[in-house]
C-alpha cells in the first residue's frame, strides 16, 4: 500500500466515509456518507475505535500524498499506519 520510508503528512485534511450497510454489509449503488471531516491522523484515530464488525463499512478519504498509491484508505491501511513508529499518539 505504500512505503515505510517515506513521511506521512498526519495533519493532512481528510474525511472518515461510512458506506450505507444492511447486516453488516456495504449496500451496492449508494455513495459513502461523511462522519467526520478532519486531520488523516483524527480520522484514523476514529476509525480504529469502531466495533470491529462494522469497521469495514469505513473509508478515510485524503489528500494525494506521494507514499500513498491512491486517495482512499481502507480499514487495513489505516491499521497499518497506526503502527508506524510516527505515527502521532494520544
Amino acid at each position: 500500500m505504500f512505503k515505510e520510508s517515506l513521511p506521512i503528512a498526519y495533519d493532512a485534511p481528510a474525511d472518515l466515509k461510512k458506506w450505507p450497510s444492511l447486516n453488516n454489509q456495504r449496500l451496492n449503488g449508494r455513495p459513502p456518507y461523511l462522519v467526520y471531516n478532519g486531520t488523516l491522523a483524527d480520522c484514523i484515530k476514529l476509525l480504529l475505535a469502531k466495533p470491529i464488525k462494522q469497521i469495514s463499512l469505513y473509508d478515510i478519504v485524503t489528500e494525494p500524498q506521494p507514499i500513498f498509491e491512491r486517495p482512499v484508505l481502507s480499514p487495513a491501511d489505516a491499521a497499518e499506519i497506526a503502527m508506524r513508529k510516527d505515527f502521532p499518539k494520544g
